[in-house]
């Protein structure tokens, strides 16, 4: 009998990437952009691990979209991670990790979003920019290959929310994940 996970969800990000840039902020200083795309799937199989771990990881999988290697890539194995603490206490990360694999070498995307509560409104920009960088390697200490930020747009985003499923906890699971999702906002936000 297969597994069944409290949560699915989808998300795809795309956005410039520019191979030999290192910094995802100007990636069109160092070289010519390309546009990547993060077809991503979120897996929580446990909301109570979930939510107890004070990482807040869960497994992702997907594929990747970038001309210069491949239209459609397989991710061989994924993290995610959601209002991970970080050094500032008024920030919480929301961290993503991909391994691929193209002509036998391996691969590892690597993203970041910042939120934290700036002068201004930035709940929207801090929520739907993931700041970018590929590695060679299978972590994010092998050698930055290129830079760039992914984005999320309304449609995306309202393909997200519609994608959700709580196959084994149903709307109770679905309404854990939306409450601890909303105040982390508000804590960080309001």
């Amino acid at each position: 009998m297969p597994f069944t996970p409290d949560l699915l969800f989808h998300e795809t990000m795309s956005g410039p990437m520019a191979l030999g840039s290192r910094n995802p902020e100007h990636p069109a200083r160092h070289s010519r952009t390309t546009r990547l795309s993060l077809h991503a799937t979120i897996r929580i199989d446990s909301m109570e691990d979930f939510l107890l771990d004070p990482e807040h990881v869960a497994w992702l999988g997907g594929h990747l979209s970038f001309p210069p290697f491949s239209k459609c890539i397989p991710i061989r194995q994924g993290r995610f991670q959601l209002f991970s603490p970080s050094d500032d206490p008024l920030m919480r990360l929301m961290h993503y990790d991909a391994l691929f694999e193209h002509e036998e070498r391996t691969y590892c995307l690597s993203g970041t979003k910042f939120l934290r509560d700036d002068p201004g409104p930035d709940l929207w920009t801090d929520t739907t920019r993931l700041h970018t960088t590929l590695h060679e390697g299978h972590d994010t200490q092998g050698p930055v290959m290129g830079a760039g930020v992914l984005t999320v747009g309304v449609r995306e985003l309202l393909a997200l929310v519609a994608s959700m499923r709580s196959p084994r906890g149903g709307s109770q699971t679905l309404a854990r994940f939306g409450q601890f999702f909303l105040s982390n906002l508000w804590e960080l936000y309001a």
